[in-house]
């Protein structure tokens, strides 16, 4: 009798328990792989969120120095420092002007960019226009309509510009 049973078992192909374990297996390794999908779609969805928003935040008021003559606004500031000297404050006191929105548009110009270095100069400050323009470290430029109005080199009367 016992023989019976094993050939009709084996008649039938596999055994109904190994069956049940492979469509386990198979429902487990379908759900995961769905999962899996799922996350990524939603991490992807939230990441490109938070990069829009974080671009915006930092990319406030920053432009090239060639950029500088050519602002919709009638009158706005242009500030030239060089965002690599760790001992200068005037990063921070930049963003902070920046965010407290005064009535006087500031841009900044990072002279360590590779895009402003030919802006830089050791000698005389020129202000003519914008492909002849040099400026030192930490320079603050007025524009009116266009034109540079207004030149302060002098560090601290930068800063207390910038703190106004």
């Amino acid at each position: 009798m016992h023989m019976k049973k094993d050939y009709l078992n084996k008649k039938k192909g596999l055994p109904s328990e190994v069956k049940k374990t492979i469509i386990i297996i198979v429902v487990a390794v379908v759900l995961l792989v769905g999962m899996y999908f799922l996350t990524t779609v939603i991490l992807n969805k939230d990441s490109d969120d938070n990069s829009k928003i974080t671009e915006n935040a930092i990319q406030y008021d920053e432009i090239l120095a060639g950029e500088s003559f050519n602002q919709s606004e009638d009158e706005y500031y242009v500030i030239y420092y060089d965002s690599s000297n760790e001992y200068s404050v005037i990063s921070s006191l930049i963003s902070s002007y920046q965010l407290n929105s005064s009535d006087t548009k500031l841009y900044s110009v990072d002279l360590a960019d590779g895009m402003n270095k030919k802006y830089v100069t050791d000698g005389d400050i020129v202000t003519d226009n914008a492909s002849s323009l040099r400026v030192k470290d930490t320079t603050l430029l007025k524009f009116n309509n266009g034109e540079v109005s207004e030149v302060i080199t002098d560090t601290n009367e930068i800063t207390s510009f910038l703190n106004s």
